[in-house]
């Protein structure tokens, strides 16, 4: 026999806890006979008009800033769209026909060393340079001389 039918054998399964009869009936006046008074709570002052309108005015004014944004990101796409290859504005239009512009773009592959090199081989003087390219050297730089940089090793003049 197990331990457990032992027990209830020898005290049964009465628990010996007994509600009394009502209890729970009456439960909650009891409860609340007991608290103390509870004051009202203090009414609150009327709201003036901006007060109550003031949410409005602000969502009204969220709806309007969105709609400025939304119209002004409208205007910014639709001006884009106008720049394009098909349909370029008159000023691209204008400097592409003008004889002083070079549509081919200038890419050097070479180190800043090779141009000077370079540039130093094929002018004498400052002057020259200056003549080619439109350029006014201030006067610490005019006085100056030309020297041809060395060859370094690998490298022909």
């Amino acid at each position: 026999m197990r331990q457990e039918d032992k027990l209830i054998e020898k005290f049964g399964k009465d628990p010996g806890f007994r509600v009394p009869d009502g209890y729970f009936e009456e439960l909650n006046v009891r409860i609340m006979s007991n608290l103390p008074s509870y004051p009202e709570a203090p009414r609150s002052a009327d709201l003036s008009k901006w007060q109550r309108v003031k949410p409005y005015v602000y969502l009204a004014a969220m709806f309007a800033g969105i709609w400025l944004m939304m119209n002004m990101f409208h205007h910014i796409t639709m001006s884009s769209g106008q720049f394009n290859l098909e349909n370029p504005p008159e000023a691209l239009i204008q400097l592409a026909e003008s004889e002083s512009y070079d549509a081919v773009p200038v890419f050097h592959l070479e180190s800043d060393y090779d141009l000077e090199k370079e540039v130093s081989g094929n002018y004498d003087s400052f002057d020259e340079f200056e003549t080619d390219f439109g350029y006014e050297l201030s006067p610490e730089y005019s006085s100056m001389e030309i020297s041809v940089l060395p060859a370094t090793e690998g490298q022909s003049v």
